[in-house]
């Protein structure tokens, strides 16, 4: 399952990584830190949003287990 949130935390890390790559070549360590500190907080959060997705796919009642019966009859 892959929500929204963690398309956007994952976009939002691999711009930071590029903002660092920048600073670095730049030679800005203001760019740097922004981009290090930015991909610590990305990360973090899509570690628990992923968290939370994982608890609520697995709490859910739904499953998508196909029938038994339905697999028994193509043997």
């Amino acid at each position: 399952m892959n929500t929204k949130a963690e398309d956007r935390l994952l976009g939002l890390a691999v711009a930071a990584l590029v903002t660092t790559i920048g600073g670095e070549l730049l030679g800005s360590q203001l760019l740097v830190t922004v981009g290090v500190v930015g991909f610590a907080v990305a990360l973090l959060a899509l570690f628990a949003v992923m968290s939370v997705v994982l608890a609520v796919s697995v709490g859910s009642t739904e499953l998508n287990a196909p029938d038994p019966r339905a697999t028994d009859r193509a043997r």
